[in-house]
């Protein structure tokens, strides 16, 4: 046996990617840009060698389909061993919090440790984006643009003191899957050029933003895309609605905190939840009013994390 674990952190994008030009590549319409998270984090344990490939994701045995995108990303690293993979999440899996995007890439760095194959980083984020679009970023950890095939730290985790706040606002994995959504979204939404359209604004000056610090203008930002994002999803056919009551509740709340002068705002992904981005001095406050909200059914606080790591190889 070749064996490799590694760790990947989800992602949070303050500019969302919500549409592929490549749907067998996974090649975003319009760049993005995110923040790793590191109470959201994923350990994969890949062993080569074994009589036939298995995949155990939070020990249960994955479905076929998961299965499936597990050794295509495998083949496409020139891998044909068969493997045992492992993978554990510290929350939940294909709820709307990226899990797919921690899990791939740290498949991709443990599956490569495994087979001794020295690559770039950015050739692990092309691999992982293989497996999930996002992925490319978890590869990349900290401040993450992903704009073609490969996503690259821009940032490390600390250039923008932050924490990240998630209130969990609902439970089981989501009706529409991500990849069905920007399918859907792209072929049926009138709105959806006009939003790549946004997005591409929106990237240039968050990145601007991100140079100068500016944490109170980068927040409002991302605030705006989101909601953009869903306004995109709404307008598809069907529509596609990821909230739940107590998503729009903890909206309200995070403009009532503002109005308060705490510096807090909302981006949401394909999801329910709600990740407020705010100052390390207001996390406290955004925590317990966030923990006040009805239906919300936990919190998460969350600090910036790093790039996709091995944590245990051995050949």
């Amino acid at each position: 046996m070749r064996r490799a674990t590694a760790v990947a952190c989800a992602n949070i994008a303050l500019v969302k990617y919500w549409g592929k030009r490549d749907d067998a590549l996974h090649l975003p319409e319009a760049p993005s840009l995110s923040i790793a998270l590191d109470a959201l984090s994923t350990t994969t344990t890949v062993e080569l060698g074994a009589g036939r490939d298995s995949l155990l994701l939070d020990g249960v045995e994955a479905r076929p389909e998961e299965l499936r995108r597990a050794r295509l990303l495998l083949d496409a690293a020139g891998i044909g061993d068969r493997a045992r993979i492992e993978s554990r999440n510290s929350f939940p899996t294909a709820a709307g919090l990226a899990s797919s995007a921690s899990g791939f890439a740290a498949l991709a760095v443990a599956a490569c440790a495994a087979a001794g194959q020295e690559r770039s980083a950015r050739d692990l984020s092309a691999l992982a984006r293989r497996g999930s679009g996002s992925a490319a970023r978890s590869v990349a950890g900290g401040w993450a643009a992903w704009e073609d095939e490969f996503a690259e730290q821009v940032a490390p985790p600390d250039h923008v003191p932050l924490r990240a706040i998630i209130a969990v606002c609902g439970e089981g994995k989501k009706d529409v899957g991500s990849r069905d959504g920007m399918k859907l979204t792209r072929e049926t939404s009138p709105y959806h050029a006009a939003f790549v359209s946004q997005c591409r604004r929106d990237y240039a000056e968050a990145r601007r933003l991100l140079r100068e610090g500016d944490l109170s203008a980068l927040g409002a930002l991302a605030e705006r895309n989101a909601l953009r994002m869903h306004a995109d999803a709404l307008a598809a056919d069907p529509p596609l609605l990821y909230w739940e009551p107590a998503t729009v509740s903890c909206l309200h709340a995070l403009r009532r905190l503002r109005q308060e002068g705490a510096s807090a705002w909302a981006t949401i992904d394909a999801g329910p939840h709600v990740v407020a981005i705010c100052a390390p001095d207001d996390a406290s406050r955004v925590e317990s009013t966030l923990r006040n909200v009805a239906g919300v059914r936990d919190v998460l606080i969350c600090a910036p994390a790093g790039a996709a790591r091995i944590v245990e190889g051995r050949r």
